[in-house]
């Protein structure tokens, strides 16, 4: 230890001064070579004043009596754990970009400090005794650190675990479910005929009738199985099978199919198309499916005499087509909104819960976005976004 105390508060003054220096070149290090360094932090001088408050500390640490320094480093380990934390927690900061910052700090505090040791003081056992000091003090923050920053990411590695494993269980549920009510059908009537063949009961009429219920619950399976697989798979379209769609003539198409739809529940249906043919690059199979499905949850959300708009647009910077459906239906509960792109998630009695989420993986797949406003006993506006491509002559 320094025996005198006038070297003591000499160096430790010295130490404090060059402070700015080290943080400085240590953020300048990190500019370097950190990729947006700058936005990962976000404020700079906060960062400078927490850096400097840091090294301050560790300064006097480095000069304290044995039962306090024993305290201090406990507490700096304390601390160096909670901005751990908040590096993992809270600006969830990448592994890489947090080595290279924790690294950083270490080398510019070890190498600033120890020149001013080696310069200042003459004595061997002194300068041995403080760079020993300086470098439990370092390890015990950078430990510290390091074991908050890999708590934090635990934490976040477990929630999503048991995230991924609560949505799977959820998405078997949903799908066990919908393939239940076909197939009891099937059994049902496949027992039915079975019986009236035994009973020699049986007439054509009647087997074709339970044959046609038959067909159609399996075809309502594989409309399902089909749905499913589509949400599954992600990025699996080919780029080749991909072209130029006219958004307006899918429009008009599907505006004609819905019509019937609408006649059904009677309800009005309103299209509105801009003057300009707008173009997008995707799948018009997926188009119109996306199309479909949010017109039919709409007119499902109406009553007799509701009202449905549909406006098709370009976006002022003419880099989107912008779709929009308006209703006055019933409208979505709060607690509802957050949930209706997940899964099988649906308040009707016959409805799957994919239609939805079908939608957004294929609006996103074509580089698009979906966004859904609700209020309940008021109606639902439902804004998808895709991008343009020019006019095809």
């Amino acid at each position: 230890m320094i025996e005198t105390h006038k070297d003591k508060e000499k160096l430790l003054y010295l130490i404090i001064e060059k402070v700015p220096n080290m943080i400085e070149a240590h953020i300048q290090n990190m500019l370097q070579k950190t990729e947006n360094f700058h936005k990962v932090i976000e404020d700079l001088e906060a960062y400078r004043t927490s850096l400097y408050s840091i090294y301050t500390t560790v300064a006097r640490i480095l000069f304290k009596e044995n039962e306090e320094y024993i305290e201090a480093l406990q507490q700096l380990e304390k601390t160096g754990y909670e901005v751990g934390l908040y590096f993992g927690e809270v600006k969830e900061m990448n592994r890489e970009t947090f080595l290279q910052l924790t690294h950083s700090i270490r080398i510019h505090s070890f190498d600033y400090v120890c020149s001013l040791i080696n310069v200042h003081l003459s004595k061997p056992e002194e300068r041995s005794f403080l760079i020993s000091r300086l470098f439990e003090i370092l390890n015990a923050r950078f430990n510290s650190c390091v074991n908050g920053f890999l708590s934090a990411k635990d934490k976040q590695i477990h929630y999503l675990h048991n995230q991924k494993l609560s949505i799977m269980g959820q998405m078997a549920a949903g799908m066990a479910h919908e393939i239940r009510n076909p197939l009891c059908s099937i059994k049902g009537f496949q027992q039915l005929m079975k019986r009236m063949v035994l009973n020699k009961t049986a007439n054509t009429n009647n087997f074709l009738n339970y044959i046609d219920i038959c067909i159609n619950e399996i075809t309502k399976i594989e409309n399902l199985v089909y749905d499913f697989l589509l949400l599954a798979r992600k990025g699996d379209s080919r780029k080749r099978s991909w072209e130029k769609v006219n958004i307006n003539q899918i429009f008009q198409k599907i505006h004609a199919l819905a019509a019937c739809f609408a006649l059904e529940k009677n309800v009005t249906l309103h299209l509105s198309l801009p003057s300009t043919t707008l173009f997008t690059y995707g799948i018009s199979s997926y188009i119109e499916q996306i199309m479909l499905n949010i017109i039919k949850n709409s007119i499902s959300a109406l009553h007799p005499g509701g009202l449905l708009l549909i406006n098709l647009y370009p976006s002022i910077d003419s880099k989107e087509a912008i779709l929009t459906f308006v209703d006055n239906g019933i409208g979505i509960p709060e607690n509802h909104i957050n949930k209706i792109f997940e899964p099988f998630f649906t308040t009707k009695e016959d409805g799957t819960g994919l239609g939805l989420s079908i939608c957004k993986r294929l609006v996103e797949e074509m580089r698009g976005s979906i966004l859904i406003q609700s209020k309940e006993k008021e109606g639902t506006t439902v804004e998808i976004r895709l991008p343009l491509v020019p006019h095809v002559m």
